[in-house]
């Protein structure tokens, strides 16, 4: 805009030098137009103030904050976390820029071999195929094409990297905690103590709490008949709709109850282990076996279809449901059921007898109850955090420790009351367990140890850092 007021006023001033009096208002308008000038830069350097703010009453040079920007939006680093937002972004800058200064004031500095070796990193994560050091055109294309500037401030921006990185390390290991035989004790028992659980989360511990006291019902007998039942009618329609499960989906599951099992072979390279395994354990074939499971993904498979309807309900549901109440007991109507409506070997979960699919269903842990029926109906909502190191359970999900202590002494298959974790309240089931053998810690005492002091020297850096911002007085002035 100002531009444009430039060349009309300098227009206007050529053309008058044809009129009288035209040196009187030549010097009139070009004062006027020195001072929109003025007036033009004073208000763009209000908006873009050259000073970014002030760490330590010292003026930050707004170059330094874009500086500081471009890296952190750039780079990860051992010093700070992903920015989630805009907020968060800004915080991690002026941080940045709290450290550089910091790094600046005890003199660090990054030697060209550091900022090579940086260089060759980060090369090697991206797989390049050029010779940095060789290829000189491809490598300033690379940084031109990937990081949108050139060779020289990408060289600068790892400078920066390496200097923080080096006051990180420095200070760190400037902090020399004491650790009690105590401290490592517990850290061995964190560690070696490992459990299995499968959990349900809730927002509201009211709900967490019904869930519970609705899952601890042991089910009963007649629960797990109506379940084998129900199996039976989904199965038997899922193949009038020629449902399958693929191999890859048998496998899955097959391999789940191996290690439920803790079978110690190779199923598919050993398997003559895996066919003994299977007749020992279900007194069947393993073909048998295989295509029990496959009806069984196939049944879920249709389950879950029927219950998001993307499939309809069964037609015949209400006169399964006559048929059942004909022959009074589900034992009966079970044997009766394949000759009644099947006319041909159609590809179905069937066995002998009930008792014969109890047994079965007892062996692969498919029970019934409300914990598992809620879990049929949507198995996305229940977690495995994996067989880990209570440690895990306790830094990486939020369990409380005394909960996760609390967990071991309990039975297999038991359920364990809210319990607060990451998110909410969660509610337990006991799968798998492993508790620490105490003369295990003297193998690796000096170890743990030393986990233990790494541990306080963060802690310790962490508070570090919060007074290093506290004493900085950081002024803000940009962004506004």
């Amino acid at each position: 805009m100002f531009r444009l007021i430039q060349k009309w006023g300098y227009f206007v001033i050529m053309k008058l030098k044809y009129f009288y009096l035209h040196n009187i208002i030549i010097v009139f308008l070009v004062f006027f137009f020195f001072c929109i000038n003025l007036s033009l830069a004073q208000t763009q350097d209000a908006a873009e103030p050259q000073i970014a703010g002030k760490i330590f009453g010292v003026e930050v040079p707004a170059s330094n904050y874009y500086f500081a920007k471009r890296a952190v939006i750039s780079f990860g680093a051992k010093w700070r976390g992903t920015p989630k937002d805009e907020k968060e972004l800004e915080e991690l800058v002026w941080q940045e820029l709290l450290f550089s200064f910091e790094s600046f004031r005890q003199e660090i500095q990054a030697s060209p071999e550091e900022i090579d070796e940086e260089i060759e990193k980060l090369l090697q994560a991206s797989k390049v195929e050029f010779k940095w050091r060789i290829d000189k055109e491809a490598y300033q294309n690379w940084v031109k094409d990937t990081l949108h500037t050139d060779i020289d401030a990408f060289r600068n921006q790892l400078e920066h990297l390496v200097k923080l990185e080096k006051l990180r390390k420095q200070t760190l290991d400037s902090f020399d905690p004491k650790v009690s035989q105590e401290e490592a004790y517990q850290k061995f028992l964190d560690e070696y103590n490992t459990l299995m659980v499968e959990l349900k989360q809730f927002d509201e511990q009211k709900q967490a709490e019904e869930f519970h006291e609705k899952s601890i019902i042991p089910a009963s007998t007649k629960e797990t008949e109506e379940l084998i039942w129900n199996d039976m009618l989904i199965s038997y329609e899922a193949a009038k709709r020629e449902i399958k499960a693929d191999d890859e989906e048998t496998n899955k599951e097959i391999i789940k109850l191996l290690r439920s099992y803790e079978a110690k072979f190779n199923w598919k390279e050993e398997a003559d282990k895996y066919e003994a395994w299977v007749k020992e354990t279900f007194n069947v074939s393993s073909e048998v076996f295989k295509n029990n499971i496959a009806q069984l993904v196939a049944i879920e498979t249709l389950r879950l279809k029927i219950i998001s309807k993307e499939e309809p309900e069964i037609k015949e549901k209400q006169q399964f449901q006559q048929f059942l109440e004909k022959n009074k007991m589900i034992s009966i109507a079970y044997s009766l059921f394949f000759d009644t409506y099947l006319e041909s070997k159609e590809d179905v979960l069937r066995f002998v007898d009930l008792q014969d699919a109890k047994a079965f269903y007892a062996k692969i842990k498919r029970t019934a109850g409300y914990w598992e029926d809620e879990k049929r109906k949507d198995p996305k909502s229940f977690k495995v955090p994996g067989f880990v190191a209570l440690d895990f359970l306790i830094n990486l999900w939020g369990f409380k420790s005394e909960d996760a202590y609390k967990m071991l002494e309990k039975d297999l298959g038991s359920f364990y009351p809210p319990s607060p974790i990451y998110k909410g309240y969660g509610v337990f089931k006991i799968l798998k367990i492993r508790r620490a053998a105490p003369e295990e810690f003297d193998k690796r005492r000096d170890n743990y140890f030393s986990k233990v002091k790494t541990k306080k020297q963060y802690e310790l850096y962490k508070q570090w850092v919060e007074e290093l911002k506290q004493k900085a007085e950081i002024e803000k002035y940009i962004p506004r």
